[in-house]
């Protein structure tokens, strides 16, 4: 009998121990994997988003795709994490809300890039900035301009467009 109680309990550890691996520890390797391909897409597209107009339809849209599709791939993943809510600090991950403005950043980078708008270049860095604070990644791009710059830069163009 205590031999079965025995294999019992090593069965039980072992299925808890699988189904955290593969219910928690897995999607959290998934979505860092993503916030890095985020860090990537943000350095290797750089030049991609502030030059739309002069380069290659076929890249740009390529780079516009791959953009929105990132931000896809960064919310679902988050929800693929059981309790995310109570666990995000444990392994030291940014917040839901935190996500969802990064993931809504790389949208508005994807939309900026083909904009006509007089703020287009501002506001890209802007985004790039902002996506870099909520995944908690270094900012890949220094351009010499702070958050705060940009920010003012962008009300005096809006102030003299109006």
């Amino acid at each position: 009998m205590e031999i079965f109680a025995t294999i019992l309990t090593g069965v039980l550890v072992f299925a808890a121990g699988q189904t955290t691996l593969k219910m928690v520890i897995e999607p959290i390797q998934k979505l860092r994997e993503t916030i890095a391909e985020i860090a990537f897409i943000l350095t290797n597209n750089h030049v991609v988003y502030h030059n739309a107009d002069a380069i290659d339809k076929e890249e740009v849209h390529t780079v516009y795709m791959n953009s929105r599709e990132t931000g896809a791939r960064l919310i679902s993943r988050l929800t693929l994490i059981p309790f995310y809510e109570h666990i995000h600090k444990l392994f030291n991950l940014p917040n839901k809300v935190s996500i969802t403005k990064a993931s809504e950043r790389l949208y508005g980078i994807s939309n900026q890039m083909v904009s006509k708008s007089p703020i287009k270049y501002y506001c890209l860095d802007l985004y790039r900035i902002e996506i870099c604070e909520c995944l908690n990644i270094d900012d890949p791009i220094t351009n010499g301009l702070s958050k705060q710059e940009i920010l003012y830069s962008i009300n005096e163009i809006r102030k003299s467009v109006s």
